[in-house]
């Protein structure tokens, strides 16, 4: 693989391979669905593994460079199927995917929490993972720096107006750990859960910020 040839990030969340490799996904091929996947960073690891894979982002650049990077950089015996539109639309529009890997990395702080759980009621309706599938999220917490800044726009969730981090007119939804726990356990039946919080300073537009999220991963029951 010509590192150098990749169109967007070169490689996977290491939140995502710690899981990957802590839950030996390595050894067991089947379908993973990723949603706010980008050019598909994180699906190359499960892709060079023989896995298929579906990803969904709403930027169709971010699908262009992960159709160009899975067609003529990575190689693999699975398939890969990626779509430029947003999740909920996603749900709305698709069914019976049955996928044994369930990824939802970096994504839901940038919608509104009520869209959030509604995503989650479609997906277990409309059968997007198998039971006892596996499950792994990422997001931010009320640590992170962009919390309380800009329009307060639901719970804990800012309408973000400070352009440092490049994400002026975004929403930042920001969750409490038990919150999480919580609307997983509702809406997936999430069981023997792990959970780790990541707290790192980031330098961004020449301003050090502190990035606070919470990793989950477990069975969906």
């Amino acid at each position: 693989m010509n590192i150098k040839a990749l169109k967007g990030m070169k490689y996977p969340d290491s939140a995502v391979i710690k899981f990957f490799f802590k839950e030996a996904l390595q050894t067991k091929a089947g379908k993973v669905i990723e949603f706010g996947c980008s050019n598909g960073n994180n699906l190359s690891l499960y892709y060079q593994y023989d896995y298929d894979v579906i990803g969904v982002d709403m930027s169709e650049e971010a699908i262009e460079n992960a159709n160009h990077n899975f067609e003529n950089i990575y190689t693999s015996n699975g398939t890969y199927e990626f779509t430029a539109t947003d999740m909920l639309g996603f749900a709305e529009e698709n069914r019976n995917l049955y996928a044994d890997v369930f990824t939802i990395p970096n994504v839901i702080s940038y919608i509104s929490k009520e869209d959030f759980i509604r995503f989650l009621e479609l997906s277990r309706e409309r059968n997007f993972y198998k039971e006892g599938a596996t499950f792994f999220l990422r997001t931010r917490t009320t640590k992170d720096y962009r919390f309380g800044l800009g329009k307060k726009v639901g719970n804990n969730s800012f309408l973000m107006e400070n352009d440092v981090t490049s994400e002026k007119g975004a929403i930042c939804a920001c969750y409490y750990e038990y919150e999480l726990i919580d609307i997983l356990r509702e809406h997936l039946n999430l069981r023997n859960f792990t959970i780790n919080h990541l707290d790192n300073q980031n330098l961004q537009n020449g301003e050090v910020i502190l990035n606070s999220d919470i990793v989950i991963w477990g069975e969906i029951g």
